[in-house]
């Protein structure tokens, strides 16, 4: 019995020894967890501080630094504490200053980019601005200049007029007496006035005002010799078979005694100019030919473009000494439905002019024959068809014969335009 409680106490014993350096070996586990735990909890309040720090440099400095292209001392990069050394966060700290600086770059691209674009935009419109702006201001001063070239060339074309309605009267006073001559000649020299006046009026935009009845190409022949120097040497034949419409027949005595003159320029002094008729199944063909240098191509070329419409040249930039004539020829044309055409060489080695009048434009013979029938002296002529189809007063005066078509004579008269 003894014996059992002596092994039993001993058992107790041992297992109590046992307990107690169990419970000693985990007691020490626990301190050493929990000196593990302190300083792992003291790294963990070291790194969290160092990171408070870090991440306050970063605001503070790096970020601002990268904000503003690389510039100052903190732009190279990020110290990171070495309280932080091998952690995530480092690395995660390390890449935010190239993070920021690229996005910085993005942005700044964007912005330089739509810097760019609005800068485009706006000097885009500028530019349209001023386009707009200029071309207003150029129309303004070319209606102004054509208004100007208007006025002055209607008041030269009036001034004119009454002149030669004045010179008329003049030559029915004295058509016997030694006076004839010299108011045949200022009334010659009146028509011109007026030729060069309406064509510059014609260039700055108006419309011819003057009327005429429906009238023969014999009348519209001399009408147009009445208005230049040297008709004593242009030669045609009758055409009085070919009348044309009231409404053209200004239109085409201007445009042919601006052929007739270029013609009489560029011929020889003792060279004849001559115009004939040839008939077509459309259209007839009133035809100039001229025995002088003939037009060479590139000036045949200019010629073809301007009177196709192709070359218009502004009243305000033809120049100092500009040619208006083939320019007035032109707009004639196109404005009253005929066609003036040149070409080179001609039989005579020189330039033809020619003048397409559509059949729409030309009316029966009998209705130019009373307009026609009143022929006068060479003052008549003058006068009756120049400062006449400018006013539309003129009158023809006492009939003669009219002249032949070789003879140096002045023209006989057309038939006096009505206003």
């Amino acid at each position: 019995m003894t014996e059992l409680i002596v092994s039993a106490a001993a058992l107790l014993a041992v297992a109590g020894v046992g307990a107690a350096w169990y419970f000693r070996r985990k007691r020490d586990e626990a301190r050493r967890r929990a000196d593990q735990l302190r300083e792992h909890a003291d790294r963990l309040t070291l790194q969290l501080v160092a990171a408070e720090q870090c991440v306050g440099h970063l605001a503070a400095n790096v970020i601002p630094a990268a904000a503003k292209g690389g510039e100052g001392p903190e732009a190279g990069g990020l110290l990171v504490p070495a309280q932080l050394e091998g952690t995530p966060l480092a690395e995660r700290l390390r890449a935010v200053p190239g993070a920021v600086a690229s996005a910085v770059a993005d942005v700044r691209g964007q912005e330089r980019a739509a810097a760019a674009h609005a800068a485009a935009q706006a000097a885009e419109q500028v530019r349209q601005d001023t386009e707009r702006y200029v071309a207003q201001v150029r129309h303004e001063s070319v209606g102004v200049a054509r208004a100007a070239v208007r006025g002055f060339a209607n008041n030269v074309v009036a001034r004119s007029a009454r002149l030669g309605r004045a010179v008329s009267q003049g030559v029915r006073r004295h058509i016997s007496d030694e006076a004839y001559a010299t108011l045949v000649e200022i009334d010659h020299l009146a028509q011109q006035m007026l030729l060069t006046a309406s064509g510059y009026s014609v260039l700055a935009g108006d419309k011819l005002s003057r009327r005429w009845p429906a009238t023969s190409l014999t009348d519209i022949t001399r009408a147009a010799m009445g208005r230049i120097e040297g008709y004593e040497r242009i030669k045609h034949p009758d055409m009085g078979s070919v009348v044309v419409e009231g409404r053209a027949v200004e239109a085409v005595v201007h445009a042919l005694a601006v052929l007739l003159d270029n013609a009489l320029r560029y011929s020889p002094p003792a060279a004849s100019v001559h115009v004939s008729l040839e008939q077509g199944h459309h259209a007839c063909f009133l035809i100039v030919d001229d025995a002088g240098l003939r037009m060479d191509d590139e000036r045949l070329l200019w010629a073809g473009n301007v009177m196709s419409g192709e070359q218009r040249d502004d009243i305000t930039r033809l120049g100092a000494h500009p040619q208006t004539g083939l320019r007035v020829a032109s707009l004639l044309a196109e404005n009253y439905g005929f066609r003036v055409e040149l070409t080179a060489p001609n039989i005579y080695q020189g330039t033809r002019a020619m003048v397409v009048l559509p059949k729409n434009l030309l009316v029966d013979p009998a209705a130019g024959r009373g307009a026609g029938s009143g022929a006068g002296t060479a003052a008549g002529a003058v006068s009756g068809t120049a400062a006449g189809s400018v006013t539309g007063t003129a009158e023809p005066v006492a009939a003669t014969a009219a002249p032949s078509a070789t003879a140096p004579t002045p023209p006989a008269p057309a038939p006096a335009p009505t206003p």
